[in-house]
């Protein structure tokens, strides 16, 4: 979709496009159903926490440092602009900086991925940002 109506977002030649593709499918493949699975849904209401917590927050770290050694060399995935790859990615890491997170299953972002967290969120647009206004509202709830 990104290559039709926005190929700027999806990267400018066959290497950037590449680049965004293995970081949608690291998302897919390893990230969501992995560790963001361990981490967040337990945490919203939309899954069991493991058995094992804390070894489940070792491993998100992880994967998540693997993840910012190799996609995170510029501020962003595709380097200093948001790429199609970090409205996935971004967001989801954006979640997990809630306070609600790190209160009720003691996970927190690697100081890389949680400085990406804050740079994803500065550089959306005004309506986006108001878009994850609900989201937060309601991990706010979680809170209590």
């Amino acid at each position: 979709l990104a290559k039709c109506y926005n190929p700027t977002s999806y990267g400018l030649d066959i290497k950037d496009q590449s680049n965004t593709d293995w970081a949608l499918d690291w998302a897919a493949t390893t990230f969501l159903s992995k560790h963001y699975a361990n981490t967040w849904y337990p945490v919203a209401g939309f899954g069991a926490a493991p058995a094992n917590q804390e070894d489940a927050n070792k491993a998100c770290v992880e994967s998540l440092e693997v993840f910012a050694k190799k996609f995170l060399a510029g501020k962003f995935i595709g380097g200093n602009t948001l790429n199609i790859a970090d409205y996935k990615i971004g967001s989801a890491v954006w979640y997990l900086e809630h306070p609600a997170i790190e209160k009720n299953s003691k996970y927190k972002n690697p100081q890389r991925i949680s400085q990406y967290a804050k740079d994803f969120y500065a550089a959306l647009s005004p309506e986006s940002q108001k878009f994850l206004e609900g989201p937060k509202g309601f991990l706010d709830t979680k809170l209590k």
